[in-house]
């Protein structure tokens, strides 16, 4: 008889709601082997400002998510865990960081594109874990990750050419690292998934300090223990 692996390192204690659409953070999330369920409030983003510290502006994106969805929960889930993330790309100038959101048209992914080639920016991605309790004494912790992302330095044409993919156009910074924009990059510093969308480390550690994940207890014998 074969052995049904398990999906991932862990399991959910507690409902766990992912207040994110984002096929990349689901998919971040899954590997860790929990269960858990999307839920997403439209328009509960709330704009940057010039005066926005970076981290602080994901930070409080993914905060306004997770208590949107929170609040919509309602009875049903008293005892949920709510996970809110937002990720933004920053250029920093001498005048002060600049934050690139999703771009409004081809037209302005193809200039953020040319403003990110041959240079390196950073990429933040702001979290907030809500943990609900039937007793009201519901918990909110916000953390960020941040890595740096250096472009290649490609000409116009090659980078109105992947603009015109479509693939831009719900992304932050215009690209996607772990797609078809994958070539715009020629190095990183930092972890991947905080690029991609959700920094697993910090979530999966957090979530097991607050008791909401536990290993899965796997049958069998450790080949290392003997």
């Amino acid at each position: 008889m074969q052995e049904t692996m398990p999906s991932g390192a862990f399991r959910a204690l507690r409902p766990i709601i992912l207040a994110s659409s984002s096929p990349r953070r689901r998919e971040l999330l899954g590997s860790l082997g929990i269960d858990f369920t999307i839920k997403v409030v439209d328009g509960s983003e709330p704009a940057p400002t010039l005066e926005d510290d970076p981290a602080a502006y994901a930070m409080r994106a993914a905060q306004a998510k997770a208590e949107a969805v929170a609040r919509a929960a309602g009875p049903e889930t008293p005892d949920a865990v709510v996970l809110g993330s937002d990720t933004i790309v920053v250029l920093h100038e001498e005048h002060g960081p600049i934050i690139l959101g999703k771009p409004a048209s081809r037209d302005e992914a193809l200039a953020m594109l040319l403003h990110l080639s041959g240079r390196t920016h950073t990429v933040y991605t702001g979290c907030c874990i809500i943990w609900l309790s039937a007793r009201g004494e519901s918990r909110t912790e916000l953390f960020y990750d941040a890595a740096d992302v250096t472009f290649a330095e490609w000409p116009e044409d090659v980078l109105r050419a992947y603009a015109a993919t479509g693939e831009c156009d719900d992304k932050a910074g215009s690209y996607a690292i772990q797609g078809l924009g994958s070539f715009l990059v020629s190095g990183i510093k930092g972890q991947w998934a905080t690029i991609v969308g959700l920094p697993v480390l910090a979530v999966a550690q957090r979530l097991m300090a607050g008791g909401s994940i536990a290993p899965r207890h796997c049958l069998g014998t450790n080949p290392l223990s003997k």
